[in-house]
């Protein structure tokens, strides 16, 4: 490894009795106990002794950075890499997603945080990761080169009091029941085939199935539970997938409320949701009134559904438009270190992407300017034929120009052409590249569930 690889400076003094160094077993009860403090969850503890524990399938306690106070011993800074396998239109890649990230707040803006983002970017590098996600709050990881470019948490909720009751003489389409371990190949064929679908997904190995099924502590944020949709006979139609607990959200009147949480849905092919969604939400409004409130929510009472299913799901086709509450989708942020080698990667995607289209075997090229830097494509009758570094030699060259990280919302199906060259005055393409890249980069509409 070179000597100027942060890597390997571990340990590093960073100064003012401060050491930066990967964590180790012996850490694990200090950063629970630190992350739960932090991030104000009780939850957040377990969550971290799982990752550190050594039975996770891709993380462990070395995949975590400690700043520690020498004088005190104590730990003052943390975060982590929880390494995974992603996939674009099918094509499975390497993603790394920074996670637990905080600090104590007296030693916040000594630049503790950027430290660690370098040693967890190298790291992550090593493990030939193509990009990096993160989830967390508005602005803050824009300093370490992120962008906020891939939907998350778009959700439709229907409170309770709008769920139909069962009329006089009619009969339940379908019933609920909890997951056995005989249902375990059912819901991982279904999740399979439902992610085909996706842009982006996270598929998971047997190992990880294991893991998710049986493996997290009961009191872990990070743990679902499952329930199988069945018809009255007792033939499997789909499944169900739920917080352990109800959480905070907001009520038809604005104000603060409690939810169930429903994480993903999915019925086997020919099964619709229009038939079975009455009795749906009845079985799941049962469920949530027996479901415990997350430990620190002030709200005690469970007042609805909350579907967090992406921008598009059929459920939302089905549920009554007019009670149904739509939230707006927060957003991942997302970091590319080599633009051009994650698109040489997902090439075959981009291609088969125009397949069908107006852009179907377009033959040209594409350059891409991001005023100091750019990449270069060219075609051949729909095929791809190069995609190289390309340097603008003037302000206006190009034939797409995206100022800072703009793109990255593009590239992960955010936003349209038209979208951003509305929202950046400096953003700009020509008539033909923006067919083409609506065409390259399809819109992202789903939920990413993600390690």
């Amino acid at each position: 490894m070179s000597k100027d690889n942060i890597l390997s400076q571990m340990p590093m003094d960073l100064g003012d009795n401060l050491k930066l160094r990967f964590a180790t077993s012996e850490d694990m009860d200090a950063l629970a106990e630190f992350n739960a403090r932090l991030h104000e969850g009780e939850n957040i503890g377990p969550a971290v002794l799982d990752l550190m524990s050594g039975e996770h399938p891709t993380c462990k306690a070395s995949d975590f950075t400690v700043v520690e106070d020498t004088k005190t011993q104590k730990i003052v800074s943390s975060a982590c890499l929880i390494s995974q396998i992603w996939t674009y239109s099918g094509i499975r890649f390497k993603f790394g997603q920074p996670e637990f990230v905080a600090t104590e707040p007296e030693y916040r803006r000594r630049g503790l945080v950027r430290k660690q983002f370098e040693v967890i970017h190298a790291l992550s590098a090593t493990r030939g990761e193509l990009m990096q996600g993160i989830t967390g709050i508005p602005w803050y990881y824009r300093l370490f080169g992120y962008e906020m470019a891939l939907d998350m948490e778009s959700e439709q909720v229907i409170d309770g009091i709008h769920i139909p009751s069962l009329k006089k003489g009619e009969t339940e389409t379908c019933r609920l029941r909890p997951r056995t371990e005989a249902d375990n190949t059912f819901i991982q064929k279904l999740y399979a085939h439902a992610i085909q679908s996706h842009v982006f997904a996270c598929p998971r190995t047997s190992a990880l199935w294991e893991y998710e099924f049986n493996g997290r502590s009961a009191g872990s944020d990070a743990r679902h539970e499952w329930l199988l949709i069945e018809d009255l006979e007792g033939m499997r139609l789909g499944y169900v997938q739920h917080l352990q607990w109800c959480f905070g959200g907001f009520s038809e009147s604005g104000n603060p409320s409690t939810n169930f949480l429903v994480m993903r849905m999915e019925l086997k092919q020919g099964v619709g949701y229009l038939h079975l969604m009455p009795s749906l939400l009845r079985s799941l409004w049962k469920k949530a009134q027996t479901t415990p409130v997350m430990p620190e929510n002030k709200n005690p009472e469970v007042v609805g559904i909350q579907f967090m299913l992406g921008r598009e799901h059929p459920v939302y086709q089905v549920l009554p438009k007019s009670i149904v509450r739509k939230e707006a989708p927060y957003a991942w942020y997302i970091r590319v270190p080599n633009l051009v080698a994650l698109l040489r990667h997902i090439q075959p995607a981009l291609e088969k992407h125009l397949t069908g289209t107006v852009a179907e075997g377009y033959t040209g090229e594409l350059k891409l300017s991001f005023y100091r830097s750019g990449v270069h494509l060219k075609f051949q009758k729909g095929c791809i034929t190069e995609i190289a570094d390309w340097t603008p030699e003037d302000i206006e060259d190009g034939d797409a120009q995206f100022p800072e990280l703009t793109f990255l919302q593009l590239l992960c199906g955010r936003c349209r052409t038209e979208e951003l060259t509305a929202s950046y005055a400096d953003c700009w393409t020509n008539d033909t590249a923006a067919v083409l890249l609506n065409c390259l980069f399809p819109p992202f509409t789903s939920e990413v569930w993600h390690l």
